[in-house]
């Protein structure tokens, strides 16, 4: 026999809901030609990572989604500029590692499997910063954000699987066209 060591590391907080955590390894990679940032945490293992896909608005082709994730860890943030027109806009450098010790706010729920996942959405923690900053009534708009992204596309149902109403259908295709542009959609 011999003696040993072992870590008296709880290992975190496995409970679906909101968690604090701190970002510890953050990389670039790309699937079916659409760039993705993953991201680790401190106290949890390798295993559970949550991934961000780029997406873009459609009528500027503004990358929006690993911008918003940049800007809600005040990550990479350099400044603030202005254009012409008085619009202002943040300007950051999107090196993954930029995220690599910020902490944010990340929901942690059970898939249609049962294992834990990490929403895509984020909300940030209380924090002064140069350029941005965040109060409890930011933290809580962006949860409350995020919790409708889970309830309405990664809330699995009871049974397994995802389920919605002919009416929520229809709510969903009303609400498309009506934020759609496009007159040449059949449905409209």
């Amino acid at each position: 026999m011999a003696i040993k060591t072992m870590s008296s590391s709880s290992g975190g907080n496995w409970s679906e809901g909101w968690k604090t955590v701190t970002f510890k390894n953050s990389k670039y990679g790309t699937w079916n030609e659409t760039r993705y940032i993953d991201i680790w945490f401190d106290e949890y293992p390798d295993t559970l990572n949550m991934r961000v896909y780029e997406a873009h608005a459609k009528d500027s082709g503004e990358e929006f989604a690993i911008a918003k994730l940049f800007r809600l860890a005040n990550a990479g943030i350099v400044g603030e500029v202005q254009d012409s027109k008085g619009k202002k806009s943040i300007q950051y450098d999107d090196d993954a590692k930029n995220l690599d010790g910020k902490q944010a706010e990340v929901f942690f729920y059970k898939n249609e499997e049962g294992c834990y996942r990490v929403l895509n959405r984020i909300a940030p923690v209380v924090q002064e910063g140069e350029v941005l900053s965040y109060n409890d009534k930011d933290v809580n708009y962006w949860k409350t954000q995020a919790e409708k992204y889970y309830n309405e596309y990664k809330k699995p149902s009871e049974n397994g699987i995802m389920e919605m109403s002919v009416d929520e259908i229809k709510d969903q295709i009303d609400n498309k066209n009506s934020n759609d542009d496009d007159d040449d959609v059949p449905w409209k």
